[in-house]
């Protein structure tokens, strides 16, 4: 369940850093000396997203559920703000978040997200080309993996700022630590990794002996996938009170909903709703994977343990900031969202479309 966080003056912003995004956002060390980003939900003229940033902490709920690797959402009350607040993902001194927009632009220079007409660029068949062409082609099961979840949970805003890849420099020092205690290794290519080993070593504790840089041939770079993150755009967080009484008291009209909802990753330049983009990939070389990621959501989800945890996620939100407490309504809708969203899923490999 989540935590609550006090945000206090003992927290220190980093105004120098860019968070980007739609919504305010701020980059927070902690007293403890970690970082965080908190952020709150969108409120402007015409876009009043009181309850948006809940979203973001039920979806690290329920991917959690799922087995999904989620990057972790908590409460937080800044003042008389609340939000939600998460844990940077990287170590900056040891590691670096590159953003999909890099790996497309290093595949295809002339793509510019910015521009409208770029926009139907954006294709799961680029992101693959992209992945491939960058070594990490392996990654294309993790965007599936998004895909899917995305249309459970109705986000239409998975652009290329809502993915990345984490990469990691680690010392060879330590792989061929991995690499010596292997099994199954001969006795002379043992003898030539505790050869390569003992001169690399000697080499780095003279730099080290000498407070000298360490040359970059002391290290390999390693690379993940990030967690899945920046899921607010879903559960109808646009939906007015009213639009919510509509779904919820006549369910044909939220079918219809749920049915119009688009995904932000195109299929052949074009535009389309995310059960088309599921049923695309089911008719790809990528069916088996599809298929299985389905039915393990389908096999682990508990609708009992979710509708504990959609009704209970607010618990801890203090009586001054009632405002931000989630109507019953809205709870009861988005677990019928949710419900509905997995039995259509289920429909498209089990039944066909």
């Amino acid at each position: 369940m989540a935590k609550l966080f006090i945000i206090t003056n003992e927290w220190n912003e980093q105004p120098w850093f860019s968070t980007g995004g739609t919504r305010a956002k701020k980059y927070l060390q902690a007293p403890d000396g970690k970082f965080y980003y908190f952020k709150r939900s969108q409120l402007r003229p015409g876009k009043d997203y009181t309850f948006e940033f809940w979203n973001e902490i039920l979806a690290y709920e329920l991917g959690t559920m799922l087995g999904f690797k989620m990057l972790r959402y908590d409460i937080a009350v800044d003042g008389d703000i609340m939000g939600c607040i998460c844990q940077s993902m990287i170590d900056s001194e040891k590691e670096e978040f590159i953003e999909a927009v890099k790996y497309l632009q290093a595949y295809s220079p002339d793509y510019d997200p910015a521009k409208k007409d770029h926009q139907t660029w954006y294709t799961f068949d680029l992101i693959e080309r992209a992945l491939k062409s960058a070594g990490i082609g392996n990654f294309i099961n993790n965007i599936i993996e998004i895909i899917i979840f995305d249309t459970l949970i109705g986000n239409g805003d998975r652009h290329q700022e809502n993915w990345a890849v984490i990469t990691h420099q680690k010392l060879i020092l330590e792989s061929i630590e991995t690499t010596e205690k292997a099994e199954g290794i001969n006795r002379w290519k043992q003898k030539l990794i505790r050869w390569r080993k003992s001169t690399l070593k000697r080499s780095y504790d003279f730099h080290k002996k000498n407070n000298a840089p360490i040359p970059k041939y002391f290290y390999e770079e390693e690379q993940k996938f990030a967690p899945i993150y920046d899921s607010g755009s879903s559960l109808g967080r646009e939906l007015l009170d009213e639009k919510v009484d509509v779904y919820l008291n006549n369910p044909a009209e939220l079918k219809r909903y749920i049915n119009r909802g688009v995904a932000e990753i195109h299929w052949e330049n074009k535009k389309v709703t995310h059960f088309e983009l599921i049923d695309n990939l089911l008719k790809s070389p990528y069916k088996e994977t599809v298929t299985k990621i389905i039915a393990s959501v389908f096999f682990k989800f508990d609708v009992a343990k979710f509708a504990d945890i959609v009704h209970g996620i607010d618990h801890q939100v203090p009586e001054t900031l009632g405002k931000y407490k989630i109507p019953d309504n809205r709870k009861q809708l988005i677990i019928n969202m949710i419900t509905l969203r997995l039995e259509k899923l289920k429909a498209l490999i089990y039944e066909g479309v």
